[in-house]
């Protein structure tokens, strides 16, 4: 069974080609931290819990903890953007970093699994560093594709 789900997750998992080390990121996650650092705490909680209803629903397990997990993540990173400024290129690493492992901490005390705690240092050590270099990349991604679509932000009602 366990063999079962781990397949299952590699089938599944967004960005599993972006693996490195046998460590994929969680783009969701990053999805969910790059909203909150652009719409706020409230956008980035919605954000991060519709990724983790999602992700649980295709994964078939532990929807709750990776909805609340990920939705606090982007709450959280809403919350760092309101206290820093939003503009310094260091707070979208920040945010990635923290949020990341803010996640995985509240996601393995909510999910109840014994056997996580083992291999989390290793995965999510990994995983904060990946996340911290992607947060930015992405970020500015999302930003491009947010003019393209609804024009300079002085534009923007």
């Amino acid at each position: 069974a366990i063999k079962q789900r781990r397949r299952k997750q590699k089938r599944t998992a967004v960005g599993s080609r972006l693996a490195v080390a046998g460590v994929s990121p969680d783009l969701l996650l990053v999805w969910a931290i790059c909203i909150g650092l652009l719409g706020g705490p409230r956008a980035g909680l919605v954000a991060g819990f519709a990724g983790g209803v999602m992700e649980g629903s295709l994964l078939q397990a532990a929807i709750g903890a990776l909805a609340i997990s990920k939705g606090m993540a982007g709450l959280g990173a809403g919350l760092i953007a309101d206290r820093m400024s939003r503009e310094h290129w260091l707070v979208p690493v920040i945010a990635g970093a923290a949020m990341t492992v803010a996640s995985a901490l509240l996601f393995l005390a909510l999910s109840g699994r014994a056997d996580g705690w083992a291999r989390a240092g290793q995965v999510t050590g990994l995983r904060t560093i990946y996340h911290a270099a992607l947060t930015p990349v992405s970020l500015l991604i999302i930003q491009r594709a947010r003019q393209a679509i609804a024009g300079p932000r002085s534009e923007v009602v």
